[in-house]
């Protein structure tokens, strides 16, 4: 407040270097004296103008200066307490603390009288949550705004290059499948999605066999989106408040589990289980990309895999046709929201 003087006072206002300098009070009742001297160069008390008229607004306007200025009283009373042990220690107080909800300063709540309506409007009091349900599509009676899909799918994908160690994932989406122009339709039909990625590490596991069947890359990526916005704080609340989460998936009907171990969620169970390792690594509010650390795969089939030797396991995966993801998801979701492009 020492550096701020209650009126206006412009480069040009500065006294002349003839004229005595002039003296304004400060916000802290403290006063400070502008001079401009011989050699042109104005100042403020000790501390030179080295920006004038640096900020100029309706409302007042900024000097740029040299030097942080210190109050006389300031002075004064540490010239008064020059003994360290006679300067005594200032508790510490911390920040006041900000309602987010109404964006002020907590305050005492003041007593309400029975029968008054609420303080907060009621959407104000509600937190939304993870849901299955598609913002209505943009149209005649809809909202006027679109979610931008492919742009979206786009800038996850980018950020798991960027990131690092997903390469593999974000080859099968783009290169192997169709798979990122179809969540790109899903997102901008107002669905949220939760990616499950395996990192490079646990893809180069899969074997030739896994991957080789026809349609086998789009199942095995389906079993790993959730159709549901979900980060690692949401999923590892859940799992220590509930023991036990089974997620849809669009890999219908198949469901992965989650539980909390080691201070972390770890999905599907016994040798198929994986860690989320990367929380995180993309959020945007539709698009959700959580890393892992194995390839998951639905408990059947891993019973099958164990029980039965090789040569007895017969796969059943089928080969999905263009924009199966699109109708798994219409199938699942069908009874909530507008669904006119699935129509």
């Amino acid at each position: 407040m020492f550096h701020i003087l209650p009126r206006r006072i412009q480069s040009h206002h500065w006294p002349h270097h003839k004229s005595p300098s002039s003296r304004h009070n400060t916000l802290t009742n403290d006063f400070v004296h502008l001079t401009t001297k011989k050699s042109g160069k104005t100042t403020i008390d000790a501390a030179e103008i080295t920006r004038p008229d640096d900020v100029i607004r309706p409302d007042g306007l900024i000097h740029g200066i040299e030097r942080l200025l210190i109050p006389r009283s300031v002075q004064e009373d540490f010239n008064r307490r020059r003994s360290l042990r006679s300067i005594s220690a200032v508790i510490p107080q911390g920040a006041p603390e900000v309602d987010p909800r109404t964006n002020r300063l907590k305050k005492p709540a003041a007593p309400v009288p029975a029968g008054a309506p609420p303080v907060l409007p009621i959407y104000d009091a509600m937190a939304p949550g993870p849901s299955l349900a598609p913002a209505p599509a943009p149209g005649p009676g809809g909202p006027k705004h679109h979610f931008d899909g492919e742009s979206q799918v786009k800038d996850f994908i980018h950020t798991l290059l960027h990131y690092g160690g997903y390469n593999e994932m974000a080859d099968i989406l783009v290169n192997l499948t169709s798979l990122a122009t179809e969540m790109g339709r899903l997102v901008s039909e107002g669905y949220v999605l939760t990616v499950l990625a395996p990192n490079d590490e646990a893809m180069a596991k899969l074997t030739t066999d896994q991957l080789s069947e026809p349609g086998a890359p789009e199942q095995i990526v389906y079993y790993h989106i959730i159709p549901e916005y979900q980060t690692e704080e949401s999923m590892y609340n859940a799992v220590r408040r509930f023991g036990k989460v089974n997620y849809d998936t669009l890999r219908l009907p198949h469901k992965v589990t989650a539980q909390e171990a080691d201070g972390s969620v770890k999905f599907g169970s016994s040798d198929g289980s994986a860690y989320l390792f990367d929380p995180d690594i993309y959020t945007d509010g539709r698009i959700s990309v959580q890393g892992i650390d194995g390839v998951l795969f639905p408990q059947e089939e891993t019973e099958t895999t164990v029980t039965r030797p090789a040569s007895a396991v017969k796969k059943v995966v089928s080969k999905p046709r263009r924009g199966k993801l699109m109708e798994v998801a219409c199938s699942m979701l069908g009874s909530v929201g507008h669904f006119s492009t699935c129509q």
